[in-house]
């Protein structure tokens, strides 16, 4: 059973302030899937994208990143949602034979949750594509490429969430519901672009060797301090993930305590 292109659609989050990343974004989106087909829509204030953009989903004035997603998912007709952020931009086709038999997996067994980008990874087996993502472990509640059944994700959502909070808090109270799941394989390849507002240098060279040149007036690039603190980082998430899966999200925590500098892929 195929998943219908009525049943899922796939939700661009953003708001006015990034409107700089929307054109690069669609850009290499349209690019390496040029027949995807299911609806996009576009998470903003009040600009709209373009007609190369998806459909506009204008949700007024900010309030959270939790509330806008509310709001914004009130205007969508589909079941399903793969949440994708402005300033993840695809650097090549998604592989879609799997990809296809993914959701035809997700039409059948109807997951609350599917992550798409396998950081952490699952940690019980299911079928050669996808594993489950148990209670009890880290980032249960990621927003990185993120197929959701729309009710499950609105019962999470807390309002004045901001994203990060959301991957943390949000895991916890995950923790009631069933069906999260992962896939073995990143099946959409992306690179991040933007932290805390500011420009990656490896994310604006891998943009340069596909041919996409962002509007650096609008936005600042990340100083080398910030690289290497962001760099810092990922190692230590790198090294969370080399625990077994059912204490990472308890030495995470430990971690955690304090001000969190950057909302990082984990």
């Amino acid at each position: 059973m195929a998943m219908h292109p009525s049943q899922l659609a796939i939700l661009v989050i953003s708001c006015d302030n990034y409107a700089d990343l929307w054109r690069p974004f669609y850009t290499l989106f349209r690019r390496f899937w040029p027949g995807c087909p299911y609806r996009v829509y576009h998470v903003s204030n009040y600009l709209e994208p373009g007609e190369e953009g998806g459909v506009p989903l204008a949700i007024g004035a900010d309030s959270s990143w939790s509330d806008n997603v509310i709001k914004a998912l009130a205007q969508v007709e589909e079941e399903y949602v793969l949440m994708m952020i402005d300033d993840l931009f695809l650097t090549s086709a998604p592989r879609l034979d799997e990809l296809e038999r993914v959701l035809d997996w997700v039409a059948t067994e109807r997951p609350n949750y599917l992550r798409l980008n396998p950081v952490p990874p699952p940690d019980r087996p299911c079928t050669g594509e996808v594993g489950v993502v148990s209670p009890g472990t880290l980032y249960r509640t990621g927003t990185v490429l993120a197929l959701w059944r729309k009710e499950v994700l609105l019962d999470l959502l807390q309002p004045g969430e901001n994203a990060w909070e959301f991957e943390l808090h949000g895991t916890v109270r995950s923790d009631r519901w069933g069906g999260f799941y992962s896939t073995h394989r990143l099946l959409l390849p992306f690179v991040n672009g933007v932290i805390k507002g500011k420009w990656r240098r490896s994310a604006l060279r891998t943009l340069a060797s596909l041919g996409v040149e962002p509007d650096l007036e609008r936005r600042k690039v990340m100083t080398f301090r910030e690289t290497l603190l962001l760099n810092s980082q990922l190692l230590r998430s790198r090294a969370l993930r080399c625990l077994p899966a059912g204490c990472r999200r308890q030495v995470k925590d430990l971690l955690s305590r304090g001000k969190c500098n950057y909302s990082l892929l984990k």
